[in-house]
């Protein structure tokens, strides 16, 4: 299980999650289900993306401005989610 976490696998895996997450969400709306339009599904998913992405930087010691380039996403998406859902 260590290796899972050293190699990177689990960035890879939870990407993985999220991008399921986000056809699961869009299926269901296009089938009147409750999911969500494809803009919406992607601004709940993306935030998760760029943490995913810095913490895969982190963990691979990548230079200190890929983990701040992923946490600057998830942000940037977390703020832009959030004027969408005040505007509804």
């Amino acid at each position: 299980m260590a290796s899972v976490f050293a190699e990177g696998w689990i960035a890879a895996l939870l990407l993985a999650v999220l991008a399921t997450e986000f056809v699961v969400l869009v299926a269901r709306h296009r089938r009147g289900r409750g999911g969500l339009p494809p803009r919406s599904a992607l601004l709940l998913v993306l935030p998760g993306a760029g943490f995913v992405l810095a913490i895969q930087a982190a963990l691979s010691g990548a230079h200190w401005s890929l983990v701040a380039l992923g946490l600057a996403l998830a942000g940037l998406a977390h703020l832009a989610d959030l004027a969408e859902r005040l505007r509804r």
